[in-house]
C-alpha cells in the first residue's frame, strides 16, 4: 500500500527546508516550483529540484514536484526537464480542463525515460471542479488529486470559515470524481500553521469527508496529520473484530454478522482489511 497521509510542500530554493525535508516522517515531499518561487528564479528552482532528486536521500517514499501552471511560460520547460529526473509524479496546479493534462502528456509520452512518471492534479478553480469528469479520465498516468482551498475560496468569492462551508460542495465533487476514477484524493493546506487546535479540527473534518491525506506547509503539521489520517489502536482492534465476526457468521451459513449492535457485511470487511493493510504499511515504514 502507498501511504499518502501527509504530503509536505517544500520550496525548491529553500536550501535549509529542502535538506531538512529529507529526514522528515511525511509520506511524500512535494518540491515546489510554483507559488513559493519568484518569477526571476523559476529556472534556478527547477535545476535545484532536479539536483535534489538526483542526490536522493529522502526518507519519504514518494517524491513529487509541483510545476508551474500550463498558462505560464515555464510549464513546458518544467515538464521537459522533469521527464528525465526520476521523479515519482509531477503535480500540475490550477488544472481546469483535460487539455491541461494533454499538454503535459505530449512531452512525457515522447520521452521513454518518463514512461513510469505519474501525474497529479490540483483542483483550485470553479472551472476545474465543473470539468472533473473529463480531467480525471484524461490519462492512465493520472494517479492523484490535491484540492486547493485557498484559490478555490478566491475563485468562488467566498469567505473563509472554520467549518469550510463554502468549500464543501467542491470537496464532495472532487471526492466523487476521485473515487469514480480510482485516484488518491488529498485535502488542501491549512495556512494557519501556528493554530494547532484549528489544524486538528481541519484534519478531523478532512478524514470524515473521506480524503486520503492532507497537503502541508510546515513540518510541525506532519505528526498530527499522520495520526489523523492513520488508524488508531481502537480502529485496528475494531477491524480485527469485524473480520472475525464475519468469518464466524460465514461458518454458520450466514452472509452478514452482528457486532456491538451493528451489522457487519462484506463491504465492512473489505474496509477492515484495507485499514489493517494501512496499519501494516505504517509499521513497515517505522521499521525501515
Amino acid at each position: 500500500m502507498i501511504l499518502t497521509r501527509s504530503l509536505l510542500f517544500v520550496p525548491a530554493l529553500n536550501a535549509r527546508a529542502l535538506e531538512k525535508s529529507k529526514a522528515l516522517d511525511c509520506d511524500a515531499v512535494i518540491l515546489d516550483l510554483e507559488d513559493s518561487i519568484a518569477p526571476d528564479r523559476k529556472v534556478e528552482a527547477r535545476d535545484t529540484a532536479i539536483n535534489a532528486l538526483s542526490a536522493g536521500g529522502f526518507a519519504a517514499p514518494l517524491r513529487l514536484v509541483r510545476v508551474n501552471s500550463v498558462e505560464t511560460d515555464y510549464f513546458e520547460g518544467d515538464i521537459s526537464a522533469l521527464a528525465n529526473a526520476g521523479v515519482d509524479a509531477i503535480v500540475i496546479p490550477k488544472v481546469s480542463c483535460a487539455a491541461d493534462i494533454q499538454a503535459a502528456l505530449r512531452i512525457l509520452d515522447a520521452e521513454p525515460k518518463a514512461k513510469d512518471t505519474q501525474l497529479w492534479i490540483m483542483i483550485e478553480t470553479a472551472l476545474g471542479v465543473m470539468n472533473l469528469a473529463e480531467i480525471c479520465a484524461a490519462s492512465p498516468r493520472l494517479a492523484g488529486m490535491i484540492v486547493g482551498p485557498n484559490d478555490l475560496l478566491k475563485d468562488l468569492r467566498a469567505n473563509e470559515t472554520a467549518g469550510q462551508e463554502a468549500l464543501l460542495t467542491s470537496y464532495g465533487l472532487c471526492l466523487l470524481a476521485a473515487r469514480a476514477y480510482g485516484l488518491i484524493c488529498i485535502d488542501g493546506v491549512y495556512k494557519h500553521f501556528k493554530d494547532t487546535a484549528g489544524f486538528a479540527d481541519n484534519c478531523a473534518q478532512g478524514r470524515r469527508l473521506g480524503f486520503d491525506g492532507k497537503s502541508l506547509i510546515h513540518p510541525a503539521q506532519i505528526g498530527p496529520t499522520n495520526a489523523a489520517f492513520g488508524p488508531s489502536p481502537d480502529d485496528i482492534e475494531l477491524a480485527k473484530r469485524q473480520i472475525q465476526a464475519f468469518e464466524d457468521a460465514k461458518d454458520h451459513g450466514f452472509g452478514v454478522a452482528t457486532l456491538d449492535g451493528a451489522l457487519v457485511e462484506d463491504l465492512h470487511v473489505k474496509s477492515a482489511h484495507s485499514l489493517l493493510e494501512m496499519a501494516a504499511a505504517i509499521a513497515h515504514k517505522k521499521d525501515r
